[in-house]
């Protein structure tokens, strides 16, 4: 049973050092985060350990792991820390104008799509609206994004629309497309061979790339099978693997154009399979989604890209 009665500054500030060790998943990522040495984190870790009378995790030469004790603390601590935002989210709207913090969590190389405006939507949110506004922005993978608006540790989250962006509690929001090309890399099979000689069949043979659980429904249609081959979270990941030669894979078409141009990769598979469109969406919490900083910035980020500039935000169908 835990020794602890009375939650102190100390206790916050220790309980968050925790949670972001376990989201890092070691202290090495941790410390990126938080700036502070590893030993330092070792002694917080220790501290908190001391003040709640349990241990909560093993760390050593064999690596670092979440006891069961720790996990109950760290869902406790992140329950807690939500509510902290929550809070403060409310506040925001309280007295005139807006203010408090807005934080935001983009998938990656969403932001090198060209039809993005996130800059020009938070220049304008931030000239109209942010004197007393602090934004905090996190590039991170899509599933990464949709849990981080779930728990409440994001406001808003710009993330590519699959099937787990239709999740209950969450509204999803159009923004723009997204294209993306199959290809593989120099070293592949399929490099060489004409795309007319390439047959949809011939592709279920190779080694393919998905995108883990986030992998839209019109995808290769080998993954309704139970086929399982490499995973790729993220679109530098998906790069990675294609570039490697051991699989094809859809790659954002503006993140794959610069190695298609140096020889490094090339798009294969006829029309029928070879490009995909994917929409870019706003997603936020349907309990937060009267609360009018969230609220006016999802309005300028669809503004921003020339949906629904006036009225509300276009919400996608769930």
């Amino acid at each position: 049973m835990s020794k602890l009665r009375q939650l102190s500054d100390v206790d916050l500030r220790l309980l968050r050092v925790f949670v972001v060790i376990v989201d890092q998943g070691s202290f090495a990522g941790a410390q990126g985060q938080l700036n502070i040495s590893q030993s330092v984190l070792s002694e917080n870790l220790k501290s908190l350990e001391i003040r709640l009378g349990i241990r909560l995790c093993e760390r050593g030469p064999g690596g670092f792991r979440v006891l069961p004790e720790g996990q109950q603390v760290y869902k406790s601590a992140k329950r807690l820390f939500a509510a902290v935002e929550e809070f403060k989210t409310d506040l925001s709207d309280v007295g005139e104008g807006l203010a408090g913090d807005l934080s935001l969590a983009i998938e990656d190389d969403v932001m090198t799509n060209p039809d993005c405006r996130i800059p020009l939507a938070i220049g304008t949110f931030l000239r109209d609206h942010g004197r007393r506004v602090r934004l905090k922005i996190e590039v991170m993978a899509g599933f990464q994004v949709l849990s981080r608006v779930a728990d409440g540790s994001a406001h808003v989250g710009v993330t590519v629309a699959v099937d787990r962006t239709k999740t209950r509690g969450l509204d999803s929001y159009a923004l723009f497309m997204e294209t993306l090309r199959l290809c593989c890399g120099r070293g592949h099979e399929l490099f060489s061979v004409p795309t007319p000689k390439i047959e949809a069949e011939q592709l279920l043979q190779f080694q393919y790339s998905s995108r883990g659980h986030l992998e839209p429904d019109n995808f290769l249609g080998a993954l309704a099978t139970g086929y399982e081959g490499d995973i790729g979270l993220g679109a530098q990941a998906q790069l990675a693997l294609v570039l490697s030669g051991r699989n094809i894979g859809y790659i954002p078409e503006h993140v794959a154009a610069p190695y298609v141009t140096s020889g490094e990769m090339r798009y294969i598979g006829q029309e029928e399979q070879a490009r995909r469109t994917n929409g870019v969406v706003a997603v936020t919490r349907t309990k937060n989604q009267d609360v009018k900083m969230i609220d006016l910035f999802v309005r300028q980020l669809a503004k921003s890209h020339g949906i629904a500039a006036k009225g509300s935000p276009k919400k996608t169908a769930n």
